[in-house]
């Protein structure tokens, strides 16, 4: 859910049209209000099944489902000028977009962190030191880009940016070809791109994000997270419901993830657009499913956030205080 990985859709099969918007769905769901959902197309956070299974509208709610190509920032710009009333959206940008002032709130959270670093099979680099000195193909403005950075200068004391050769990428399909072509040694991707050089005999798994995760915090349990759910603030004043209603709706979405998975991997191939080998795939390799903002979520939703600050990609006073996180920037159901 960084930028450039929804920049993938601008190439390769996933970059076919998708319907923009879904209309009202039955009549039946007036008793609630109704409310604007829109994802992005390649969210992958189950948010897709939301929508196809109406989970929302089996809750009350008139839901309009709105499917966003593309980048976070145009999902970011229809929340903020309350075109749409709530978003997924990777948990730096909405941590980012909230100290810029965006008046949103996280109600619950969607998928674990999706990164890794992929080696080309030959390049002969077993271990994450052996990193040191060689080219890695990355989109550096990215929020997985820098996340991994940080958790290996955490973890493994060397610095990706200063102690490797970067290669910038312009895109998720930039770097499968830089990696190819044997111009670059890894690349520091996501899912389902990490699947589909992996798939291709291209690459193999050097280290992914939830490990480098573990080492860097010594946290054993719990699962950093990629995408959450946002609010509009405003929206959610008046439609306080929302919040436990899409947990919950999240929560079914997460069960037909896991206990019906060819109907899972159907509605994904339906608004993805993806080859169903590049799909079965990353449904295999993807970390977690997640729902809901338990205790033990938010403890480490907090731990990431002051990694962010650590490090620069955040800002505000804040995210030193979890007490102020907990109360203005979450909103627990």
């Amino acid at each position: 859910m960084s930028v450039g990985r929804r920049e993938f859709l601008k190439g390769g099969a996933a970059a076919a049209t998708v319907a923009a918007v879904s209309g009202p769905v039955a009549l039946r769901a007036q008793g609630k209000g109704k409310v604007r959902l829109a994802y992005l197309q390649l969210g992958w956070a189950a948010t897709e099944i939301i929508h196809k299974e109406d989970l929302l509208g089996k809750r009350g709610w008139q839901a309009e489902y709105s499917i966003v190509p593309g980048s976070p920032a145009p999902l970011l710009n229809q929340l903020a000028s309350k075109n749409v009333d709530a978003i997924d959206m990777s948990f730096a940008l909405a941590a980012k977009a909230f100290e810029d002032g965006v008046p949103l709130r996280v109600t619950g959270v969607a998928t674990a962190v999706l990164g890794a670093v992929v080696a080309r099979k030959d390049a002969g680099i077993a271990r994450v030191e052996d990193l040191k000195g060689r080219k890695i193909a990355a989109i550096v403005g990215t929020s997985t880009f820098f996340d991994i950075r940080a958790l290996v200068l955490k973890g493994y004391g060397f610095d990706l940016q200063k102690d490797t050769h970067i290669v910038t990428a312009t895109s998720p399909p930039d770097m499968v070809t830089l990696l190819g072509k044997k111009d670059v040694d890894a690349i520091i991707a996501w899912q389902p791109i990490t699947d589909s050089v992996v798939l291709r005999g291209q690459g193999v798994y050097l280290v992914k994000q939830i490990d480098l995760w573990r080492k860097a915090t010594g946290r054993a349990s719990g699962f950093p997270v990629h995408v959450c759910y946002l609010v509009h603030s405003d929206f959610l004043g008046p439609h306080a419901a929302i919040a436990h209603d899409l947990n919950e709706a999240q929560k079914d979405a997460v069960d037909i993830w896991y206990n019906k998975p060819a109907r899972a991997m159907e509605i994904v191939g339906e608004v993805t657009k993806l080859p169903k080998d590049v799909i079965q795939v990353a449904y295999k390799e993807t970390v977690r499913m997640l729902h809901g903002l338990p205790d033990e979520q938010v403890d480490t939703l907090i731990a990431q956030l002051k990694i962010n600050k650590e490090f620069g990609f955040l800002k505000s006073a804040i995210w030193d205080s979890p007490d102020r996180i907990r109360k203005e920037f979450f909103h627990r159901a």
